[in-house]
This record gives structure tokens, sequence and C-alpha cells, in this order.
């Protein structure tokens, strides 16, 4: 897939689909430049899940995804220990805590979902913050005696921070997920 260039339009050739004129127009752009290749990555079954509540753009399409862990307390074997108790007891009561990070071809999504108590008790959480906005993206990884290992990424807008523990992602995952967003920094600060 490819990210817009800064010209008027999008690809055609395996990227987003033209912008139509009733769309959003980009503006004051400069000169278009090469298109930024972003990689694909399937987005998680509760994802989809979480983002049929909302209402896309016109011409706006998903292009990376993935899902946090909510009950994350601290790289310490022990607090991974609560998280997963957390998560057991929430699990068996009939609730959960979802934590999802959604990157599209206009915005970033920040969606999280936890219910109680067979649903009794539900809320549901959704930031979006404008590709334009995106400041610094980044990753960490933390190992605890040799065998737990903890990945964690970082996105900060102009008025957002998010921390968030990726689950069921490796190292390389996660170097493409930032490589996905440093395009966009890097694009970002050759518009200003």
């Amino acid at each position: 897939m490819t990210y817009p260039n800064q010209g008027g339009g999008y690809p055609q050739q395996g990227g987003y689909p033209q912008q139509q004129q009733g769309g959003y127009p980009q503006q004051g752009y400069g000169q278009p430049q090469q298109a930024i290749q972003v990689p694909s990555s399937p987005l998680p079954q509760r994802a989809q899940e979480a983002l049929a509540d909302l209402d896309m753009l016109p011409g706006e399409q998903v292009v990376y995804g993935i899902q946090a862990d909510g009950f994350f307390a601290g790289t310490d074997p022990l607090r991974k220990l609560i998280g997963v108790l957390q998560s057991l007891v929430v699990t068996l009561t009939g609730g959960h805590l979802r934590v999802f990070m959604v990157v599209t071809s206009h915005r970033v999504l920040l969606i999280q979902s936890a219910a109680q108590w067979c649903g009794c008790f539900k809320s549901k959480k959704i930031i979006s913050m404008a590709l334009a906005s995106v400041a610094e993206a980044g990753s960490s990884k933390e190992t605890q005696y040799c065998c737990l290992h903890t990945r964690m990424v970082h996105i900060q807008s102009l008025t957002e921070t998010s921390n968030m523990v990726v689950k069921s992602m490796d190292d390389a995952a996660v170097r493409q997920f930032v490589s996905t967003l440093s395009a966009v920094i890097v694009q970002n600060a050759s518009k200003r």
C-alpha cells in the first residue's frame, strides 16, 4: 500500500481511491513528492468489531492496526502476574478490556472498549488524531529474567500522548509500526 502523496489525489495502483470532488481537498501542500510506501498489517478481528461503531471519512481506508494489553501494570514479573489474574477475573465474570490503535489514511484512532458483569456496565472511548498532528512515534522492549519480554509503542500528537503495551507482536512487527508512523512524521515535517 502507499501513503498519500503531498500533491493532489492518491496513487491508484495498490493505494487509496482517488479523492472525490466533494471530499476533503488537499490544500497548500506544495510540490508533489514521491509516495511513501506503507506496509500493510491485518486488522485484528476485535478491532474490526470496535470500528463498527465509527463512521469512516470519505475515501478513508484502514492502513494498520494493533491491539494493546489493557491490563498491563508494568514490566515486573509480579505486576504481569497481577495483570493476568485481573484479566482472568474480568473474563470469568463476562467482561473485557480491549485497547486498539488503528492508523487509517487520514487519522490515528485510539479505541478502548470495556465491559463488566456480562455487559451490565459498558464503556467505549474513541480518540481521533489527524495524521498531520502526529509529532512522535517510538517503541521500546524490556526483558526481565532473560525470557519475559514486554513490547511497548508510543505515539505523541500535538495534544495527546499514548503509551501502549502491544499483544502478539514480535520485534519486526513493532519496527514496521514505527516505520509506518515515521514516514508520516517525516512527511508532516516537510509540509511545515
